[in-house]
């Protein structure tokens, strides 16, 4: 399964949901989160979502935005994901519903919070309330505007009661915050030299991890957002068995490094680039069994 979140900006432009649409035939998305479309009644109408899909097998809910603030849309691959129900507010879209395969619950929670801290603190109350009351397979994706530490933030102002809020959010309701590849920071301000903030995650449940042991989270480049769009991937890439078996005792080894760097010199190898590295890495394994 792999997952899309996005805070798009606006969808109703032809050139975002081109973008939208890549990025899902691109990385082969069963269900995207999009925040800030930005979408009222009359532009939600006119929005034709199969321009944001890459194929026709697709269902789609959304809550519009408020004048031209807010507004998500979740949307998922209707031959893999079966939907049976979902809870609307506001600042975030439950989806419940079936994942083939898997016979437990799935619950995409698509997220868009608000600034102000007294409103994250009941939305984290309200989703803290939702989730003890359902057996599921939680994901909460989106763009929870706010950091949980002091360094996921450059050039603006840390707020502690916010982070605190949102850390005792993750810590009540057992989630588990992937770790991020790709870029540090998911959003990006120009002003004032740059500001730098972690603002988009994915957070899972103690029941994800046990299905999904091997997630990963990527944050992809931004092109027409402030915001990354962020991949989670639910199955590790195969490549294949692992060379040879590495550990840290052995730099503890007098003159290992001495070893490791004169074979990593003295090596002559030919072919392309996945053999010829193979090779040396043969040759690197034999150089230190001896």
């Amino acid at each position: 399964m792999n997952m899309l979140s996005l805070n798009v900006r606006g969808i109703d432009e032809d050139h975002k949901q081109r973008w939208v649409r890549r990025l899902c035939s691109e990385y082969r998305v069963s269900i995207a989160c999009l925040q800030e479309s930005q979408l009222g009644l009359l532009s939600s109408l006119q929005l034709n979502i199969r321009n944001c899909w890459a194929n026709n097998n697709f269902g789609f809910e959304l809550i519009e935005a408020t004048g031209r603030s807010g507004g998500l849309i979740t949307i998922s691959d209707d031959e893999v994901f079966i939907v049976s129900d979902s809870i609307k507010s506001r600042y975030f879209f439950i989806t419940f519903g079936r994942w083939v395969g898997i016979n437990t619950e799935i619950a995409i929670v698509n997220v868009y919070a608000p600034q102000a801290p007294s409103k994250k603190r009941r939305t984290w109350e309200k989703l803290a309330q939702i989730k003890s009351s359902r057996v599921a397979i939680w994901i909460f994706a989106g763009d929870f505007n706010v950091v949980r530490r002091r360094d996921e933030r450059v050039n603006s102002r840390f707020c502690r009661i916010s982070a605190d809020d949102f850390n005792d959010f993750i810590f009540s309701c057992a989630l588990h915050d992937l770790r991020m590849g790709g870029y540090k920071f998911t959003y990006f301000r120009p002003e004032d030299g740059g500001k730098l903030s972690k603002l988009d995650r994915f957070l899972v449940c103690d029941n994800f991890m046990e299905c999904f042991p091997g997630s990963s989270v990527t944050a992809l480049a931004r092109e027409f957002s402030d915001h990354c769009p962020i991949m989670l991937k639910t199955s590790c890439e195969d490549f294949g068995p692992r060379p040879f078996r590495f550990f840290n005792s052995w730099m503890l080894k007098a003159g290992f490094q001495d070893v490791v760097s004169e074979a990593w010199r003295k090596f002559r190898g030919y072919g392309n680039g996945d053999a010829f590295l193979a090779a040396k890495l043969r040759f690197l394994k034999k150089e230190i069994k001896k």
